[in-house]
């Protein structure tokens, strides 16, 4: 029997909630080694979700790493140490083996982690899949406002389209926002819920994005706390400057009362469940 991946941390999500700056933060700490590319996206992908592990992709993150290697000379050491990892990430097949394989490159560091908000989408079947291999997981799941966080990922999308939101029609913004898929990864109950009923409490921490980034320094506290490591050295914790903002456009009010309405009886349970939502929230809602 293959044994399993040790001292591994994930954080499934949300979209858009900050996930991208918390894993380059944790990445500076000395007992943590993050996968070099975030997203692994291993876990969706054996789930038929998406298709972020193609040959094309795999083969275009690789190229990228290249480009780095050679031109960002400053961060040569830290690249040249990422050289046997991406050999691992772009070996085949994409099975078990070949996702534990990419937590043996953590040298000093006690934990291993990545980063992927799809994997809120992969269910019960797919969060027994994580416990299967990593019996003991910490597992990190962040609640951000759902209108400002579906704002986000409507900018996102655009971006990412070359879409103009400015000139989209309410139909088309409402269109998109109102898809399964935004849907899905809007739907916080249901990942605390699959997260509640797969993992034991002590393995899983739920946070709220407006907690995190009115304090950065209480947050990160808190994850080394849950995570298991000393706390974070002053002088490594980082910046507070927003990583892979969307587009700045305004939320349409018509746009801002329609995700109200969409979102208002999630959020009210939210706060029954965890006694408590942070003001943004609050005020939003009119809770």
């Amino acid at each position: 029997m293959a044994e399993g991946i040790e001292n591994y941390f994930v954080c499934i999500g949300a979209q858009k909630a900050g996930t991208t700056w918390l894993a380059r933060t944790l990445a500076r700490h000395p007992d943590i080694f993050f996968t070099p590319v975030k997203e692994i996206h291993y876990f969706d992908h054996i789930g038929g979700i998406t298709q972020h592990l193609s040959n094309a992709k795999r083969r275009s993150r690789y190229r990228k790493y290249h480009q780095r290697l050679w031109t960002q000379l400053h961060r040569w050491p830290e690249h040249r140490n990422h050289w046997s990892w991406y050999r691992d990430y772009m070996r085949d097949p994409i099975d078990d083996a070949w996702y534990r394989n990419l937590f043996r490159h953590r040298g000093e560091a006690t934990f291993a982690g990545e980063a992927t908000p799809e994997y809120a989408l992969i269910g019960e079947a797919g969060l027994q899949h994580i416990k299967k291999l990593a019996p003991n997981a910490r597992l990190l799941f962040i609640m951000r406002n759902p209108v400002t966080q579906c704002w986000s990922q409507v900018l996102h999308n655009a971006r990412s389209n070359g879409t103009d939101v400015s000139n989209a029609s309410e139909d088309e913004i409402f269109r998109l926002a109102d898809s399964e898929r935004f849907r899905a990864l809007s739907d916080y109950l249901q990942v605390v819920d699959c997260l509640k009923r797969v993992f034991v409490p002590e393995q899983v921490r739920f946070e709220f994005y407006e907690d995190i980034h009115s304090d950065h320094g209480a947050a990160l506290d808190r994850l080394c706390t849950f995570i298991g490591i000393d706390p974070f050295p002053a002088d490594l914790s980082g910046s507070t400057k927003l990583i892979n903002p969307s587009q700045s456009v305004p939320m349409p009010n018509t746009v801002r009362a329609h995700f109200q309405e969409k979102y208002r009886d999630m959020a009210a349970e939210i706060g029954t469940r965890f006694a408590r939502l942070p003001d943004e929230w609050v005020k939003e809602f009119a809770l």
